[in-house]
């Protein structure tokens, strides 16, 4: 079972990789020498020799790919089949894999990838690209947040740990074991290990600027996508974030894109309203258009952005919960009507 493709399913855009071949049955007392250590002296101090009844694989066999690394970093795309193009438009620049073993004999493993990016904003957009992706944050099969680092979460057997530069993906692997039990040994050990290595990872848990200046109220635990591109979908507007939201019924969207000046700003709002449609609001904050967004094969949504100073901050429904032929009434009762759409971007603007 390889360790990206366990918590992805519901994301279309993001092809899975091959399974590896299954690795060497550990032998019994293992972990009696205190395991192993890593070859990479970068990411060695980020990682116990020891979690729980694992070890790092006394055998050795992490491998280093890209900056300061024995292999070059094209051949990711071998370990992340079909996926090594994300993570270099991410801009990522090394990859550590390595391998804890069950001291206790079993086939079971704990497989790790360190990515290191160029910036924290393409290390923290990857993270949300596993995390939430393409799907809902409100799905039942979303990972749930844990402690660690900057952002951490937990899915079915496997976590993600986002905190500068760094992104870990960890994954329990056991091809003898049925799901629930991959739940339940993923919980016990992963949590505890992810918290661990959040600590000694180098670089700032801050958020990047556009996900700090969503608002916090009403969103979804782990409900925030980093895009680098188009964030609305229209070209020329660069990237931001997304925060998703949900108030009883109501599915909703917040956008922020912060731009290094104010006329920077001012020209994506411009382009914002060139678009068929599109039209002004008037007394909102300096200056906002209303037009409609197109996700895909989801319906056409309507999206309210304003501006204020060098930041643009906007409004949406939610694409997720809309579904074509849905009637007014239906979609009234997911969705934000216009007055309240401009009522809680006014909330918010006037709190930044």
């Amino acid at each position: 079972m390889f360790a990206l493709a366990l918590v992805s399913a519901c994301k279309s855009d993001e092809p899975r990789g091959a399974a590896p071949p299954p690795p060497p049955a550990a032998k019994p007392a293992a972990c009696a020498g205190g395991g192993g250590t890593l070859s990479d002296a970068q990411s060695a101090p980020f990682f116990p020799r020891t979690t729980a009844n694992f070890c790092l694989d006394p055998n050795g066999g992490d491998k280093t790919y890209g900056e300061a690394g024995s292999l070059p970093l094209d051949q990711i795309c071998d370990m992340f089949d079909g996926e090594c193009e994300i993570y270099k438009g991410f801009g990522v620049r090394r990859v550590v894999e390595l391998r804890y073993v069950d001291g206790n004999g079993s086939a079971a493993t704990i497989d790790v990838h360190l990515s290191k990016f160029g910036s924290t904003e393409g290390a923290y957009a990857m993270f949300t690209k596993r995390v939430v992706g393409d799907g809902d944050p409100a799905g039942e099969d979303t990972p749930r947040p844990i402690e660690g680092g900057g952002a951490a979460a937990l899915g079915l057997g496997t976590a993600y740990l986002w905190r500068g530069a760094h992104l870990a993906e960890i994954t329990y692997n056991d091809e003898a074991a049925a799901e629930p039990a991959i739940k339940a040994l993923g919980d016990k050990l992963l949590a505890p290990l992810v918290k661990e290595i959040g600590a000694k990872l180098p670089g700032d848990t801050a958020l990047p600027p556009a996900a700090a200046a969503l608002p916090e109220a009403n969103r979804l635990p782990l409900g925030v996508r980093v895009v680098t591109k188009d964030l609305l979908g229209i070209p020329s507007t660069g990237g931001g974030a997304f925060g998703y939201y949900k108030d009883a019924d109501k599915r909703y969207r917040f956008a922020v894109m912060v731009r290094a000046d104010v006329e920077q700003a001012k020209d994506v709002l411009a382009t914002l309203g060139k678009g068929p449609g599109a039209q002004k609001e008037k007394g909102i904050a300096d200056g906002a258009v209303r037009f409609m967004s197109k996700e895909g094969e989801a319906p056409a949504v309507e999206w309210i952005v304003a501006r204020t100073g060098s930041r643009l901050v906007g409004i949406g429904d939610e694409a997720r919960v809309l579904r074509s032929g849905m009637t007014a009434d239906e979609v009234a009762k997911v969705s934000l009507g216009k007055d309240e759409k401009i009522s809680r971007l006014k909330d918010v603007l006037a709190k930044k």
